[in-house]
C-alpha cells in the first residue's frame, strides 16, 4: 500500500491555508496515518504556524519543504503565494528525513549530512529542498550523491523567496531553517522514473570551455568568452542579473556526454571580460548558445513528463513531483499557468505537486547521474506498481 495524498489552499491566513490543505488529504487518505510530507509555499506566510500545526496533527511526521517563487498541484493548479503540502502512508516503502546545516560554508559537508543513516535500508529516490542564495547547486548534488552512492536519482530544487533575493527558507520537522539542506529518502518497492527538458534549442557553432573557476567563465577556445558572445551578440552584451533572458544561455555537455543541461548569465565583469552563471561551468566541456520562444518552453513540460512516462517501469504510479525554473516563469510571463495546465493533462488525475525554484536537480537521463539545471522543467513519477 502506498497512499498519497495532496493539499493546496490560497488563503492568506497561515494557519487557515494549513487547516485546509490539511483536510484536502485526510480526505484521500481515508483514515491512515501519514509517515512523511512535503510541503511548499509562498514566502509571506507565517511558517511557523504553519509547521507547529503540521507536527501537531501528525506527531511523527518526517517533513521538509521550503519556500518558493511559485506552487501548483492537482489539488488547484498553479498558484503564487499559496501553500501546498503532499502526504505520503505507506506499509512497504521506508521514508526518512535528513537535514545538513551550514550549506554556504562547506556545500560538500552539509550535503552529505543531509543524507540520514538508513539502517541498511536500499534507497530509491532522494528528493531534496536547500538554500536557495549563496550557494553553488553542482557542489550540494555532487554531496548528496556521494553520500548516496551512485545510480540513486536526486530530485528537487533550491528554494524560491518570490525574486526577492534576500531570504530563502527550508523546513525540517517543526523548524524554519536558512542556509540548509533537507531531504526526505524513499527506500523500498518502488518505481521511480525522471524527465527533464528545457525547450532550449543550441544554435550555432560549439566552443571548448578553456578557463573556468566554479561559476564563472574566463576563456572559450582559448579566447575571453566575451570574444565568444561577441560573435553572436556584437559588442553590446547586456546579461540580465536574475536570468530568464531570451538570449545569452548556454547549453553544457560535459565530456562524453550527448545530452545538455543549461547555464543562465547572472553577470558580467567588464573589466575582465568574465561572465558569471547560475551553476557551475566545468572546464573542457562543450557550450553553445540556446534560443527559445514561448511555445517551445511550454513544450517543454509535455516533454519531460512524457520521458518520466515512457521510463516508468511500474504499471500505474502513484503521485508525481514537479521542479520548474523561477525563470522559466518570469518568460512565461501571462502564460505560466499554461506550463502547469499542459503537465496536468499528461498526468490526468495523478497526485501531484511542485514549485517554481531558484535552480532544479534531476537525472539528464532516466537511471543517469544527477544534476542541476537552469531554466529547465523536471519531473518525477514514483509508485509501488
Amino acid at each position: 500500500m502506498f497512499k498519497v495524498a495532496v493539499g493546496h489552499s490560497i488563503d492568506p491566513d497561515s494557519l487557515m491555508a494549513v487547516q485546509e490543505a490539511i483536510q484536502q488529504c485526510r480526505e484521500r487518505l481515508a483514515g491512515h496515518a501519514p509517515q512523511a510530507g512535503i510541503l511548499l509555499c509562498g514566502i509571506d506566510f507565517d511558517h511557523q504556524v504553519i509547521l507547529n500545526y503540521i507536527c501537531k496533527m501528525f506527531a511523527d511526521i518526517a517533513l521538509i519543504g521550503g519556500t518558493t517563487v511559485g506552487e501548483m498541484s492537482s489539488q488547484m493548479g498553479f498558484h503564487e503565494d499559496s501553500l501546498t503540502l503532499m502526504l505520503f502512508c505507506s506499509d512497504e516503502i521506508e521514508m526518512r528525513a535528513g537535514l545538513g546545516l551550514g550549506v554556504s560554508q562547506d556545500e560538500l559537508a552539509a550535503a552529505q549530512r543531509a543524507i540520514p543513516d538508513l539502517n541498511g535500508a536500499e534507497p530509491k529516490l532522494c528528493y531534496a529542498i536547500a538554500e536557495g542564495l549563496g550557494v553553488d547547486g553542482v557542489t550540494i548534488v555532487k554531496g548528496l550523491g556521494s553520500a548516496l552512492g551512485e545510480g540513486i536519482p536526486i530530485f528537487g530544487g533550491l528554494a524560491g523567496d518570490d525574486w526577492r533575493f534576500e531570504q530563502t527558507y527550508q523546513f525540517f520537522g517543526n523548524q524554519v531553517l536558512q542556509d540548509a539542506v533537507t531531504t526526505l529518502i524513499f527506500s523500498g518497492n518502488l518505481f521511480v522514473s525522471c524527465g527533464v527538458a528545457t525547450g532550449q534549442h543550441p544554435i550555432g557553432k560549439q566552443g571548448r570551455v578553456t578557463k573556468a573557476r566554479g561559476n564563472t567563465l574566463y576563456e572559450v577556445e582559448g579566447q575571453s568568452v566575451k570574444v565568444f558572445y561577441q560573435r553572436y551578440f556584437g559588442n553590446a552584451i547586456s546579461i540580465e542579473l536574475a536570468g530568464g533572458s531570451w538570449g545569452g544561455a548556454v547549453a553544457v555537455f560535459e565530456p562524453g556526454e550527448e545530452t545538455f543541461y543549461v547555464r543562465s548569465p547572472n553577470n558580467q565583469d567588464t573589466q575582465t571580460g568574465s561572465i558569471e552563471y547560475f551553476g557551475n561551468i566545468p572546464e573542457h566541456s562543450l557550450i553553445q548558445f540556446t534560443e527559445t520562444n514561448t511555445e517551445s518552453l511550454l513544450s517543454a513540460a509535455r516533454e519531460a513528463l512524457e520521458k518520466a512516462q515512457s521510463t516508468y517501469h511500474g504499471q500505474h504510479p502513484s503521485a508525481a513531483l514537479i521542479v520548474s525554473c523561477s525563470s522559466r516563469m518570469k518568460l512565461l510571463g501571462t502564460r505560466a499557468s499554461e506550463e502547469y495546465s499542459i503537465a496536468q493533462s499528461v498526468l490526468q488525475d495523478l497526485p501531484n505537486i511542485g514549485f517554481h525554484a531558484y535552480g532544479e536537480i534531476c537525472p539528464l537521463a532516466d537511471q543517469g547521474k544527477s544534476y542541476f539545471h537552469n531554466e529547465t522543467f523536471t519531473a518525477v513519477l514514483m509508485g509501488t506498481q
